[in-house]
Protein backbone atom coordinates (compact mmCIF):
# COMPACT_ATOMS: atom_id res chain seq x y z
CA UNK A 1 0.00 0.00 0.00
CA UNK A 2 1.14 3.79 -0.57
CA UNK A 3 0.14 6.41 2.90
CA UNK A 4 -0.77 9.39 2.59
CA UNK A 5 1.67 11.00 4.73
CA UNK A 6 -0.93 14.24 5.02
CA UNK A 7 -2.34 12.90 8.16
CA UNK A 8 -6.31 12.56 5.95
CA UNK A 9 -6.01 8.68 5.72
CA UNK A 10 -6.10 8.52 1.87
CA UNK A 11 -3.73 5.41 1.55
CA UNK A 12 -3.97 3.82 -2.02
CA UNK A 13 -3.98 0.33 -2.94
CA UNK A 14 -0.90 -0.61 -5.25
CA UNK A 15 -1.89 -2.61 -8.42
CA UNK A 16 0.70 -4.00 -10.45
CA UNK A 17 4.75 -4.02 -10.37
CA UNK A 18 5.58 -0.66 -7.83
CA UNK A 19 8.14 -0.95 -5.40
CA UNK A 20 9.26 1.78 -3.49
CA UNK A 21 13.15 0.97 -2.64
CA UNK A 22 14.53 3.12 -5.07
CA UNK A 23 16.77 6.38 -4.09
CA UNK A 24 14.70 9.24 -4.56
CA UNK A 25 15.23 12.80 -6.48
CA UNK A 26 18.19 14.76 -5.18
CA UNK A 27 16.42 17.92 -4.98
CA UNK A 28 13.11 16.67 -2.95
CA UNK A 29 12.49 16.77 0.59
CA UNK A 30 12.76 12.97 0.41
CA UNK A 31 16.37 11.93 -1.26
CA UNK A 32 16.32 8.09 0.36
CA UNK A 33 13.43 7.18 -1.02
CA UNK A 34 11.27 6.74 -4.42
CA UNK A 35 8.76 4.65 -6.03
CA UNK A 36 9.42 2.52 -8.55
CA UNK A 37 6.85 2.00 -11.12
CA UNK A 38 7.44 -0.52 -13.41
CA UNK A 39 4.02 -1.70 -15.20
CA UNK A 40 1.63 -0.64 -11.96
CA UNK A 41 -0.27 2.22 -10.89
CA UNK A 42 -1.83 3.02 -7.17
CA UNK A 43 -5.45 3.75 -6.58
CA UNK A 44 -6.87 5.82 -4.36
CA UNK A 45 -10.66 4.82 -3.56
CA UNK A 46 -10.48 7.97 -0.91
CA UNK A 47 -10.01 10.88 -3.00
CA UNK A 48 -13.01 10.84 -5.44
CA UNK A 49 -12.53 13.62 -7.69
CA UNK A 50 -16.37 14.42 -8.16
CA UNK A 51 -15.87 17.96 -6.46
CA UNK A 52 -13.53 18.80 -9.27
CA UNK A 53 -15.20 17.41 -12.31
CA UNK A 54 -18.69 18.87 -11.18
CA UNK A 55 -17.22 22.11 -9.72
CA UNK A 56 -19.30 21.43 -6.48
CA UNK A 57 -18.64 25.20 -4.54
CA UNK A 58 -16.01 26.43 -6.92
CA UNK A 59 -13.65 23.23 -6.42
CA UNK A 60 -12.66 22.72 -9.64
CA UNK A 61 -8.88 24.15 -9.81
CA UNK A 62 -5.80 21.66 -9.23
CA UNK A 63 -2.45 22.02 -9.00
CA UNK A 64 -0.41 18.44 -9.01
CA UNK A 65 3.16 17.72 -8.74
CA UNK A 66 5.91 15.33 -8.87
CA UNK A 67 9.45 14.60 -9.13
CA UNK A 68 9.64 12.44 -11.96
CA UNK A 69 13.00 10.21 -13.80
CA UNK A 70 11.26 8.47 -16.42
CA UNK A 71 12.42 5.21 -17.96
CA UNK A 72 10.28 5.01 -21.01
CA UNK A 73 8.90 7.74 -23.12
CA UNK A 74 7.44 6.48 -25.89
CA UNK A 75 3.47 6.58 -26.54
CA UNK A 76 1.37 7.03 -23.08
CA UNK A 77 2.80 7.58 -19.45
CA UNK A 78 0.43 8.99 -17.47
CA UNK A 79 1.03 9.89 -14.17
CA UNK A 80 -2.55 11.08 -12.84
CA UNK A 81 -5.75 9.75 -13.81
CA UNK A 82 -9.43 8.72 -12.51
CA UNK A 83 -10.69 5.23 -12.73
CA UNK A 84 -13.24 5.92 -15.40
CA UNK A 85 -11.79 8.72 -17.95
CA UNK A 86 -11.55 12.37 -17.21
CA UNK A 87 -8.15 13.56 -16.15
CA UNK A 88 -4.82 11.78 -17.34
CA UNK A 89 -2.05 13.92 -16.92
CA UNK A 90 1.61 12.55 -17.80
CA UNK A 91 3.61 12.31 -20.96
CA UNK A 92 2.28 11.45 -24.30
CA UNK A 93 2.98 11.54 -27.56
CA UNK A 94 6.61 9.82 -27.60
CA UNK A 95 8.14 12.68 -24.78
CA UNK A 96 6.30 15.92 -24.27
CA UNK A 97 4.34 16.46 -20.56
CA UNK A 98 0.64 16.30 -21.66
CA UNK A 99 -2.54 18.27 -20.00
CA UNK A 100 -5.96 16.03 -20.56
CA UNK A 101 -9.54 16.06 -19.57
CA UNK A 102 -10.66 13.49 -21.60
CA UNK A 103 -10.93 15.04 -24.83
CA UNK A 104 -9.64 18.22 -24.29
CA UNK A 105 -5.57 17.78 -24.71
CA UNK A 106 -2.48 19.24 -25.50
CA UNK A 107 1.07 18.87 -24.62
CA UNK A 108 3.67 21.30 -23.48
CA UNK A 109 6.20 22.75 -25.44
CA UNK A 110 9.51 20.54 -24.39
CA UNK A 111 10.40 16.95 -25.80
CA UNK A 112 11.76 15.32 -22.64
CA UNK A 113 13.84 13.03 -25.54
CA UNK A 114 15.90 16.39 -25.97
CA UNK A 115 15.29 18.07 -22.31
CA UNK A 116 16.76 15.03 -19.80
CA UNK A 117 19.86 13.83 -21.61
CA UNK A 118 20.93 17.27 -20.84
CA UNK A 119 19.61 16.98 -16.87
CA UNK A 120 22.27 16.35 -14.61
CA UNK A 121 20.83 13.73 -12.75
CA UNK A 122 17.42 12.59 -14.98
CA UNK A 123 15.24 13.87 -12.59
CA UNK A 124 12.97 16.47 -13.42
CA UNK A 125 9.74 18.19 -11.37
CA UNK A 126 7.11 18.63 -13.16
CA UNK A 127 3.54 20.23 -12.17
CA UNK A 128 0.01 20.23 -13.46
CA UNK A 129 -1.92 23.28 -13.02
CA UNK A 130 -5.52 23.69 -13.74
CA UNK A 131 -7.57 27.21 -13.08
CA UNK A 132 -11.41 26.28 -13.45
CA UNK A 133 -12.46 29.70 -12.87
CA UNK A 134 -10.51 30.82 -16.24
CA UNK A 135 -10.70 27.32 -17.53
CA UNK A 136 -6.74 27.85 -18.26
CA UNK A 137 -3.95 24.88 -17.60
CA UNK A 138 -0.72 25.10 -16.99
CA UNK A 139 2.29 22.95 -17.39
CA UNK A 140 5.93 23.55 -15.10
CA UNK A 141 9.03 21.68 -15.94
CA UNK A 142 11.83 21.87 -13.31
CA UNK A 143 10.02 25.38 -11.97
CA UNK A 144 9.59 27.23 -15.39
CA UNK A 145 6.48 27.76 -17.41
CA UNK A 146 6.25 25.18 -19.84
CA UNK A 147 3.34 25.70 -21.61
CA UNK A 148 -0.64 27.12 -20.68
CA UNK A 149 -3.30 26.79 -22.69
CA UNK A 150 -7.37 27.54 -22.92
CA UNK A 151 -8.64 23.95 -21.29
CA UNK A 152 -12.65 22.92 -20.67
CA UNK A 153 -13.47 21.76 -16.94
CA UNK A 154 -12.98 18.14 -16.09
CA UNK A 155 -15.26 15.34 -17.29
CA UNK A 156 -15.22 11.64 -16.80
CA UNK A 157 -15.71 10.48 -13.09
CA UNK A 158 -14.62 8.24 -9.95
CA UNK A 159 -11.82 8.18 -8.30
CA UNK A 160 -7.81 9.38 -8.42
CA UNK A 161 -5.66 6.60 -9.84
CA UNK A 162 -1.67 7.69 -9.95
CA UNK A 163 0.83 6.47 -12.50
CA UNK A 164 -1.78 5.33 -14.77
CA UNK A 165 -4.90 7.06 -16.27
CA UNK A 166 -8.62 5.20 -17.15
CA UNK A 167 -8.71 2.49 -14.82
CA UNK A 168 -4.85 1.53 -14.99
CA UNK A 169 -3.94 2.18 -19.06
CA UNK A 170 -0.98 4.02 -20.49
CA UNK A 171 1.13 3.16 -16.86
CA UNK A 172 3.89 5.60 -15.92
CA UNK A 173 7.55 3.82 -15.95
CA UNK A 174 10.59 5.24 -14.00
CA UNK A 175 10.92 6.82 -10.29
CA UNK A 176 8.49 8.75 -9.07
CA UNK A 177 8.91 11.34 -5.63
CA UNK A 178 7.06 13.67 -3.64
CA UNK A 179 3.80 13.25 -5.02
CA UNK A 180 1.38 16.21 -3.98
CA UNK A 181 -2.30 17.09 -5.03
CA UNK A 182 -3.59 20.42 -3.97
CA UNK A 183 -7.08 21.42 -4.62
CA UNK A 184 -5.85 25.21 -5.63
CA UNK A 185 -4.14 27.02 -8.09
CA UNK A 186 -0.30 27.27 -7.03
CA UNK A 187 1.87 29.57 -9.11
Amino acid sequence: SAVDSSDLGNDGEVSGSITFDAEGAEGGSTPFAAGNFNGGYINFPGIDLSSIIQDIEGENSYTFSAWIKPSDLSGNKFLWGQTQQGIHNGIRNNGFLHSAHWGADWNAQTNLNDYLPQDEDGWIHAAWVYDGENDQALIYLDGDLDGENIQRAQNGGGHLIFGARNNGEGQFIGLIDEVAIWDQVLS
